[in-house]
């Protein structure tokens, strides 16, 4: 099972169900010692969550899932060991954030047009920072609009659906350039969930190395065995290290539940080796 390292991970601070301090208590428990508070677009959790792995004697780099675009199609990357307060990274959050709430009003009125209630969905989500997807499918589920998540995705929200709004992030190379600016390592998230052809994600991790890009995450959660294969193949074709991240919103399921992650092949270089002694002393505690 996993490393004791989960790099990819959520808060209430963007669509996760935990606060951060709560999300710490659960790494604790899971056996992870080093680990990284990846909220979409936001760095708002990472005080809390500080304060909270110093209390459990955990290392926490600071991080964000930044949403990008490539080549017209949206891709995530977590910014690892970030200084929250660049100038680069605060231009950055402030950007998306922007895009999040004009997408956010935009599905309200698609919903709403399409029979959905989207006005009371979006009232239920207008003040929090960074709205998702995600807080709009919760509210259908509350609403009665959905009978879970998954149904408000494939009736409502997923692509092709009446209110799915596609955003116009900024490109991948800025992006990249915002965290190695911000002093961090830029990882390309879940590289097999993009719906790529083979060649495709070879090309989009050849030009995310190129623009700065340090690792892919070869290990997320939900990876059969052949997919961390296919991500490991990914990321040594392209020179890049390698990481691992449950993306966990909501421990409730099981398959990205912080501590059942599976190893990272050691064929790859780990990135969380570029914070040093901090990170080993962590992991052999």
């Amino acid at each position: 099972m996993s490393d004791g390292v989960d790099l990819h991970l959520h808060s209430t601070c963007s669509d996760g169900v935990l606060s951060p301090a709560a999300l710490v208590e659960l790494l604790a428990g899971a056996a992870i010692g080093v680990f990284a508070l990846t909220d979409h677009d936001t760095v708002a959790g990472q005080a809390e969550a500080q304060a909270a792995a110093a209390r459990h004697g955990l290392v926490c780099l600071t991080g964000i899932e930044l949403s990008a675009r490539w080549r017209g199609r949206s891709v995530h990357v977590v910014g690892l060991g970030i200084d929250p307060a660049a100038a680069g990274v605060v231009a950055a959050v402030r950007a998306r954030l922007a895009l999040r709430q004009a997408r956010a009003r935009d599905i309200a009125a698609r919903l709403d047009r399409a029979g959905a209630p989207g006005g009371e969905a979006y009232r239920r989500l207008a003040a929090h920072e960074a709205p998702t997807r995600t807080h709009f499918a919760r509210a259908l589920v509350e609403l009665g609009a959905a009978a879970d998540v998954a149904a408000a995705f494939g009736r409502w929200l997923g692509r092709g659906r009446p209110a799915h709004v596609a955003a116009d992030w900024p490109e991948l190379d800025a992006t990249v350039a915002d965290i190695v600016a911000a002093g961090g390592a830029a990882v390309l998230a879940h590289p097999l969930r993009y719906t790529l052809s083979a060649g495709q994600r070879r090309t989009l991790a050849a030009e995310f190395r190129a623009a700065g890009g340090a690792a892919l995450e070869v290990v997320s959660g939900g990876a059969a065995a052949h997919q961390v294969e296919a991500a490991l193949g990914l990321a040594l074709r392209a020179g890049l290290e390698g990481s691992v991240g449950s993306d966990c919103h909501d421990p409730s399921l099981p398959w990205h539940r912080p501590g059942r992650l599976a190893k990272l092949p050691g064929a790859v270089v780990p990135v969380w080796k570029r914070w040093g002694p901090a990170t080993s002393r962590s992991l052999e505690a």
